[in-house]
């Protein structure tokens, strides 16, 4: 009867370590991998910001919608082009702005608050009106094969009439006169782009897997009444005397303890994994920004995950500590 009592502490013992170790850890990442403010932290610490012109280039590619309100010259840029154009267009500040409100429209449309994922284009429409505006299409024009003698007497006339001009490399001493042609043509366009993009919209999506991930949210959520039901197991298991209920809370919560500190140190590819598969259940409904990156998105946030876990693995120990220490204090104090 004792052996089989030792059993029954020993497995309700292992089960709450083993499950609350989990607990800890979808918590926390429900907790952290949910928030908007939880990623721009990390697009500034990793430099993603930085790759906001890429997926510009890759909106403006594949939607066939933007490129009909370009001028036709335009409208065969490749993607190398558009994103050239977009970085010396937008300012590390304004990448900031672009990217901030793609997270923001991103967790908006995750947690059901609207049904689609946008990407403000104010920045670029402000900037067009600009230097840096007239900057980008000249550095553009330049890395097109140079004007033949037609396109020049194109260019020329378009001078005089105001009209779109050739898409290809201007001679020097054309270039000063061409810059008042081309901030006329950045103000028109500026005026022709929307104000937003929709990079993902949940009527174009046959499967919204959205609800799936508040129930997964909702199970992370409630995750330590698992290890609680068992605490209270192991509780009544040992509820013959103070000595044996000290004595297994104590090593319950140690082990506990040791292992989150554990996984809080090196716990990062762990964390990795649980992105990754929630990003692949919710591929349809992410902008490529996200979900191109999973991978380095999940390492570079493993760290302000990993951290409360370490820190709540360090509180769990000491209580641990205590218990055990008073389990020996009374143990000295009766032999």
């Amino acid at each position: 009867m004792k052996n089989f009592k030792t059993i029954i502490e020993i497995s309700f013992s292992a089960l709450f370590v083993l499950t609350a170790v989990f607990a800890l850890i979808f918590f926390n990442f429900e907790r952290k991998a949910f928030k908007a403010e939880t990623y721009q932290k990390v697009f500034e610490s990793q430099d993603f910001y930085n790759r906001i012109p890429t997926l510009l280039a890759e909106t403006m590619i594949l939607s066939s919608s933007n490129a009909e309100q370009l001028p036709l010259t335009m409208q065969g840029m490749s993607g190398q082009a558009w994103e050239d154009f977009f970085r010396t267009l937008l300012p590390p500040e304004s990448l900031k702005a672009v990217g901030d409100s793609v997270l923001n429209s991103v967790f908006s449309y995750l947690n059901q608050e609207s049904d689609s994922v946008t990407i403000s284009l104010q920045p670029i429409k402000t900037n067009m009106g600009t230097d840096l505006g007239t900057q980008a299409v000249l550095n553009l024009l330049k890395t097109q094969p140079a004007c033949t003698l037609e396109q020049v007497t194109q260019m020329t006339f378009s001078l005089l009439t105001s009209q779109e001009i050739a898409f290809c490399n201007p001679p020097d001493e054309l270039v000063p006169l061409l810059t008042p042609v081309i901030q006329i043509q950045l103000q028109t366009m500026a005026l022709i782009i929307p104000n937003e993009l929709t990079l993902v919209s949940a009527e174009n999506t046959q499967t919204d897997p959205r609800q799936g991930i508040q129930i997964t949210r909702i199970l992370m959520r409630f995750s330590p009444l698992v290890p609680l039901g068992f605490l209270i197991l192991l509780t009544i298991a040992t509820a013959s005397s103070l000595q044996n209920w000290l004595k297994w809370w104590g090593l319950s919560f140690l082990a506990t303890g040791f292992v989150s500190i554990f996984i809080g140190i090196i716990g990062a590819p762990i964390i990795g994994l649980i992105l990754n598969w929630l990003i692949r259940r919710a591929s349809s409904a992410l902008p490529n920004i996200i979900a191109s990156y999973a991978g380095e998105l999940g390492s570079a946030l493993a760290g302000s995950i990993l951290l409360p876990i370490l820190l709540q693995g360090v509180a769990i120990l000491l209580f641990g500590a205590g218990m055990s220490t008073a389990w020996f204090l009374i143990r000295q104090r009766n032999k």
